[in-house]
């Protein structure tokens, strides 16, 4: 073979070894999701505390965690030691806390994961309440507590439990889902 005959022998196989290689880098590149972000937090909040006010610029509402993690590509954030207190003035006043929470991309739901424990301070005629369960769903500005997991209730020496539990503090409604047993204290 001549020198010339080599030439484009060479020219196309250089070009076959470099669509090879070309096919081999782009299969091992990592894919974004569709949202082109991976799931990795874009910003941390140590002690975290955010207030919310009525129409008259009292206090409402207030939502602590010692930790908060917001993750860009889903928008949703991540609490540690979560805490809510809603206080009025007109109702007693009412804490929920966990182990872990959750608030959705619209900041409209919190969610309370593990070890879930809501009070309720004492009021003129009524003992304080305690509430237990695993989870509950919090949406403050419609005053609305609510969980599908079963929950122990106590009042005094009066229990409840059940497998769920619906509040509505707006329409006034307190509802029991499923397998509710009671043990009420004889009052005086």
């Amino acid at each position: 073979m001549s020198q010339t005959t080599w030439v484009p022998v060479t020219i196309v196989a250089l070009l076959v070894l470099t669509t090879f290689w070309l096919g081999k880098v782009a299969s091992t590149q990592p894919l974004l999701g569709s949202s082109g972000f991976t799931h990795d937090p874009d910003y941390v909040v140590e002690n975290f505390a955010a207030l919310t006010f009525d129409a008259q610029g009292r206090p409402h509402s207030r939502l602590s965690a010692n930790r908060m993690v917001h993750y860009m590509d889903d928008d949703s954030t991540e609490l540690e030691l979560p805490r809510f207190e809603r206080h009025d003035g007109e109702t007693a006043p009412i804490s929920v806390h966990s182990r872990r929470g959750l608030i959705t991309a619209d900041s409209r739901d919190v969610y309370f994961l593990g070890d879930v424990r809501l009070t309720r301070a004492a009021m003129a005629g009524q003992k304080a309440l305690e509430l237990t369960t695993e989870y509950i769903r919090i949406v403050p500005d419609d005053d609305i507590l609510r969980t599908d997991k079963p929950i122990v209730l106590r009042q005094g020496n009066s229990i409840i439990e059940a497998a769920g539990l619906l509040i509505d503090g707006e329409k006034r409604i307190f509802q029991l889902a499923g397998r509710v047993k009671a043990v009420y204290e004889k009052r005086n």
